[in-house]
């Protein structure tokens, strides 16, 4: 072997190409997810359901949890779409999940309807959801986004790594 080079190999310009819209079609739908249930809990079912609801499981702080749920969904679930703050806003809605799951759905099981097709409410939307949220923090939201427009640009010590293979400049 010749050595260990420490330049990384850069993708092929159309799977970089696949991938960012990949990323791009998936943080709309997860945006649009979040979005229409923040907006569902804010102007049609109204907050006070929701810390009803968290309440009876006997979540802590069941106020600011259902507020601040509201407000991840609907402010996360724009800048999602638009690829803002994308790693910090998918850790947040991971977060979200996680507690989701631990608060109101493990006792139910994995699925979300019985065998009958009856709503039993289980966790397996979550851990989608709580998925996909990974995912962006882990690759962030792809070129075409607003975080891209922040990146810093390659300095002397990066040396030979090209700009699109690193990782947001908030990390």
């Amino acid at each position: 072997m010749a050595g260990n080079t420490s330049r990384r190999r850069t993708p092929h310009p159309f799977l970089q190409v696949l991938r960012d819209i990949a990323l791009l079609l998936a943080r709309i739908g997860l945006g649009g997810i979040l979005i229409a249930h923040g907006w569902r809990r804010w102007q049609h079912l109204g907050v006070q359901s929701q810390i009803d609801y968290l309440r009876q499981f006997g979540t802590p702080y069941p106020e600011v949890a259902a507020y601040g749920a509201t407000l991840l969904e609907l402010v996360g679930g724009i800048f999602l779409i638009v690829g803002a703050l994308t790693p910090l806003v998918a850790l947040a809605v991971l977060v979200q999940q996680v507690l989701t799951i631990s608060y109101t759905n493990y006792f139910r099981g994995r699925y979300l309807t019985d065998l009958q097709g009856n709503y039993v409410g289980g966790y397996e939307y979550n851990v989608a959801l709580g998925v996909l949220a990974l995912v962006f923090v882990v690759f962030g939201a792809g070129r075409a986004s607003v975080d891209q427009l922040f990146r810093r640009t390659p300095s002397e010590e990066d040396g030979e790594v090209e700009a699109e293979n690193r990782a947001p400049s908030y990390f």
